[in-house]
């Protein structure tokens, strides 16, 4: 049987509360049974202090032996006598009815003598007592005595037995109203969560949240802990979903760039194919431009693997590259005159091969879209190096800036030519390898600008090197 949390909330309270309500009616059952008979002992020795006081300030003629019209009867009532002796052990005076009052005597004489109290039975009925002489100033004197049937303490013992059933059992009743009222009220924001879980299964919407909870407790952790858990997840659906669109967008544009090449080596193959007798001027033409196209294929190959690879932060082994000698090397490799301007001697932690690439990337930019003179410009800020390379032509129109860095894209005519648009975007990825920044902006004098920040050796960003 399934027993929500509720209701199993609401049973262990009552429980609780009914182990709490055994153990505390046990510790005072103990008690009273425990401290009854001295209690006892203490009402019969005030009745017997009154006694032994009203014989001895009575007169003489007041202590005739006497009877009272009704007795107390041992043996069917708990209700305490008072018993009179003279020194002979004959009953002065007496209120309980007795049968064999010599036994009661003796033992009397010897309570008075030693002090305290005393059990015994009359006609089968058990009966506590205690005990002291009496004198009279006319001469008389004797024993008296109080008793009374213990069966008093059992009545008074049924008697809490009683009362702690009945407090015992609308405790109970309370404690499950109040547990029941209570676990409602605490799983409020549980059934909240649920409904809320359950929506966002069927709709798929994220967006959705619990009401704040400012409270402190576990009730409200939870809801700012459910929330906090949905907001990462809401954004990395959203980086999910980003991540999807660019993919999406690659693989169309590799596709579209793909298609262009294969299409021209398709053609010529198949016009050689079909013209074994073409003129030697054509067929070196075909084969030229399946050469070109395939040598075109092949840079968008290698590019697509180095930014896959710059993408998912593959990078080679790491160690400290002095960037300005670096830089220097790569404008001699490409050929292109370039003025590198250094700080004194920037390093920084990273795969030389990588940002060689990088930095190879931008200068060979600057030569085919800008005009000289090229700079590279290096200099040091706190923790960081700060390469920009800047040139002398056009610069980036203005509505290109924000999609300088894209994949394949190029920009109007004027600093259009050959390449296969994904070098920026190369850039870009090995440069957020690296943990760094790049951005592309005009040179208020003229030309372009790329800028890239990367952590310098030995900072609390640089990475490690392997």
């Amino acid at each position: 049987m399934r027993v929500s949390v509720r209701t199993r909330a609401a049973l262990y309270g009552t429980a609780v509360t009914a182990a709490a309500v055994v153990v505390f009616s046990l510790l005072l059952l103990a008690l009273v049974r425990g401290t009854a008979p001295e209690e006892q002992e203490r009402r019969l020795t005030t009745i017997l202090d009154d006694v032994v006081a009203g014989l001895a300030a009575a007169e003489a003629d007041r202590l005739v032996p006497t009877t009272p019209p009704i007795l107390v009867d041992p043996t069917e009532s708990s209700e305490p006598f008072v018993v009179v002796f003279d020194v002979d052990g004959s009953v002065r005076y007496t209120t309980g009815r007795l049968t064999e009052p010599a036994p009661l005597h003796d033992l009397a004489v010897r309570v008075a003598e030693q002090g305290g109290w005393a059990t015994t039975h009359l006609d089968g009925t058990e009966v506590g007592l205690v005990a002291a002489r009496w004198r009279n100033p006319g001469g008389a004197r004797g024993v008296a005595v109080v008793a009374q049937p213990t069966a008093a303490i059992a009545g008074d013992v049924v008697g809490i037995m009683v009362f702690l059933g009945i407090s015992g059992t609308v405790t109970l009743l309370l404690a499950a109203v109040a547990g029941w009222l209570v676990a409602g009220r605490a799983l409020r924001p549980l059934r909240e969560l649920v409904a809320t879980t359950d929506e966002i299964g069927a709709t798929g919407d994220l967006g959705r949240r619990l009401p704040p909870n400012p409270s402190r407790d576990e009730v409200g952790r939870l809801t700012r802990s459910f929330n906090t858990m949905l907001d990462r997840l809401e954004a990395s659906q959203r980086e999910l979903a980003a991540a999807l669109d660019a993919q999406r967008r690659f693989v169309a544009d590799a596709s579209h760039e793909l298609r262009s090449p294969l299409t021209t080596i398709r053609s010529n193959a198949g016009f050689l194919a079909e013209r074994p007798d073409v003129a030697p001027d054509d067929r070196a033409e075909a084969i030229a431009d399946i050469q070109a196209e395939a040598d075109r294929m092949s840079a968008l190959v290698d590019d697509l693997l180095a930014l896959a690879r710059g993408e998912a932060g593959r990078l080679g082994p790491r160690a400290p590259v002095d960037v300005a000698a670096l830089a220097a090397a790569e404008a001699r490799r490409l050929g292109v005159p370039v003025a590198v301007e250094a700080e004194g001697t920037p390093r920084v932690v990273g795969d030389e091969e990588a940002l060689g690439r990088v930095l190879r990337i931008l200068v060979d930019n600057a030569a085919k879209h800008g005009a000289p003179p090229i700079r590279v410009t290096i200099r040091n800020r706190p923790g960081w190096v700060v390469v920009a390379v800047t040139d002398a032509g056009p610069g980036f129109p203005p509505e290109a800036l924000g999609r300088v860095f894209d994949r394949f894209y190029r920009a109007d005519p004027a600093r259009s030519g050959p390449g296969t648009g994904l070098g920026l975007a190369i850039a870009r990825a090995l440069v957020a390898a690296h943990g760094g920044t790049i951005s592309a902006a005009n040179d208020p004098a003229g030309g372009a600008v790329v800028t890239i920040d990367l952590p310098a050796a030995g900072s609390a960003t640089a990475p490690e090197p392997t």
